[in-house]
């Protein structure tokens, strides 16, 4: 059997009509509830309801995507979230005013009142705004993911040596070194680049390094780049990386002042 979490939403949703058409009927329309003198299983009037509730769900998720496409929630969020709802509230008056009068008329031969038919659109446009709220807030969280996921696959570095051109991905280098007014990008797989940039910080005015940790005046390094932390003279951190390559130290120092905020770096 599929765990509740393996569901869509819309499978979610279409599973949960039936048990609130349940309710409407025994709080509302009914008035009686099983434990209650004289109690029958209103089934015509529980049919009734469950069209109803399907007719105004359906109808307000096939508006909210009609709609999502000219009202994106992500480019203008507030206008969108006001014209939504206010979109799926006066859909769903009509919706459900006009079938529950027509099946009303059909099935018992009269109309409800005027007090019950508006205590019943009352909780109907709740349950469709609540819904019409699920799809903005669902649509926030697919919208914040896919942006992130494309950041990380879009970004890269540009690093030019001589007449070669490189294009990496943040993710493939372990640290950067400087030395001598140059800039060596070191990869995962130990490659040394030799790269534009004469200094870290024209690298960082360039690029997004915040993934990557200032030890000193030479080194910025990844996570994966950590091999080892050794406390050292005069409360300073001795830091062991990885990989190693030709020229460049596999120890890196950092300060008494810097090796408290790098602990806290190195722990996440």
């Amino acid at each position: 059997m599929a765990s509740i979490k393996n569901l869509s939403h819309n499978q979610v949703r279409r599973l949960l009509i039936p048990f609130v058409a349940l309710l409407l009927v025994h709080f509302v329309a009914y008035g009686k509830l099983p434990w209650d003198e004289g109690y029958q299983f209103p089934l015509v009037l529980y049919i009734s309801s469950l069209i109803i509730c399907i007719l105004c769900c359906e109808l307000n998720s096939w508006n909210y995507f009609r709609l999502n496409d000219r009202w994106s929630v992500t480019r203008n969020p507030v206008k969108t979230i006001i014209y939504q709802l206010g979109m799926s509230l006066v859909l769903t008056t009509f919706v459900f005013g006009v079938s529950v009068y027509s099946l009303n008329y059909i099935l018992f031969g009269h109309v409800s009142g005027i007090s019950q038919f508006l205590s019943s659109l009352f909780i109907a446009l709740l349950i469709i705004a609540i819904e019409t709220l699920v799809f903005i807030v669902r649509d926030f969280q697919k919208s914040s993911i896919s942006y992130d996921l494309q950041k990380s696959e879009n970004q890269h570095w540009t690093f030019k040596s001589g007449s070669k051109t490189f294009n990496i991905s943040p993710n493939q280098i372990a640290y950067l070194y400087s030395q001598k007014g140059m800039v060596y990008a070191v990869k995962n797989d130990g490659e040394k680049i030799l790269t534009q940039f004469s200094s870290l910080s024209e690298l960082s005015e360039t690029y997004d390094t915040e993934g990557f940790f200032r030890l000193n005046r030479q080194f910025s390094i990844s996570h994966s780049a950590v091999k080892q932390v050794q406390k050292d003279i005069n409360q300073k951190l001795r830091v062991s990386l990885e990989p190693t390559t030709a020229n460049i130290p596999s120890e890196a120092m950092v300060s008494r002042y810097t090796g408290p905020e790098f602990k806290k770096w190195v722990s996440q």
